[in-house]
């Protein structure tokens, strides 16, 4: 009996591995997962944006450099730099000061008020990434291939809209097409590049992201232990042409980096992870 059972967990496994809307949806889950631990690290986020011309040319570039840090459940940004410089003493000083007030506010809060202020932020979370739920759903997935990634094994896997869908996420799933790639052992997204079909509205600001915009994501892995490992965002990049307002049309290109990763305690003290990118 041990033997046939075992017989059926290796051919399910196998079929799994077979089945590109499978390992997808395993690595909706495994992100799912490391979306919620990401909450106890603290990280640097740098946000640079390039507009160009009619011509091509840069006209302006603007950039940000802030550390993202929870504490007590709640998300806060410590602003570090502006468009290349340090923020005055001044500002440093007054960004340090809220999060040592937010920290000493955690550590003296009764255990049942954090608890319920920790329900709140997962189920605030939880509903961010609804969407994320519907992917295996809303594209038509085919294996490519396999691909070593920084010395790791990953799936290649191609995802087309799927016509039938009409999910949740149905304005933005249906208007891009790309590329996929999965990590074998954690089934974690190590990147996919993608390219946006039609246009689409995004965002509070009306605004229009046009087709030809090519967006690339990347992940990597970080933590000290078995425990505590997780996949978070490496870079994000976006060669974006867009209508404002529905008027204004903007030619830009975002990039996005993420680095230092670290643990954090809402005491204020920073754990080191091992090696941090």
């Amino acid at each position: 009996m041990r033997t046939v059972a075992l017989l059926l967990f290796a051919l399910t496994i196998a079929s799994a591995q077979e089945n590109p809307r499978a390992i997808v949806a395993r690595a909706v889950a495994a992100d799912d997962h490391s979306d919620r631990l990401a909450r106890d690290y603290t990280y640097k986020v740098r946000d640079e944006i390039r507009e160009f011309d009619s011509a091509g040319k840069v006209k302006s570039t603007r950039s940000t450099l802030d550390e993202v840090l929870y504490i007590g459940g709640k998300e806060y940004f410590r602003p570090l730099e502006k468009d290349g410089k340090p923020i005055t003493p001044a500002e440093a000083a007054k960004e340090q000061s809220k999060i040592d007030r937010a920290a000493a506010e955690a550590s003296r809060m009764p255990q049942a008020e954090r608890d319920k202020r920790l329900a709140d932020a997962e189920r605030e979370r939880a509903r961010r990434r609804e969407e994320f739920k519907d992917i295996p759903d809303a594209f038509n997935f085919r294996m490519i291939g396999d691909v070593m990634i920084d010395g790791r094994p990953t799936w290649q896997i191609e995802a087309m809209p799927r016509a039938g869908y009409r999910g949740r996420g149905r304005n933005i799933f249906s208007s891009i097409e790309g590329t996929l790639w999965i990590d074998k052992q954690d089934y974690n997204w190590v990147k996919f590049d993608a390219e946006v079909l039609k246009p689409f509205s995004i965002g509070w600001f009306l605004a229009r992201v046009a087709a030809g915009t090519h967006i690339s994501y990347e992940m990597m892995r970080v933590g000290s232990s078995e425990k505590d490992e997780l996949w978070v965002p490496k870079s994000v990049s976006l060669e974006a042409s867009a209508r404002i307002a529905l008027l204004k049309r903007i030619n830009a290109r975002q990039n996005i980096t993420f680095s230092d990763y670290r643990k954090f305690q809402t005491d204020s003290r920073i754990v080191a992870t091992g090696e941090t990118p």
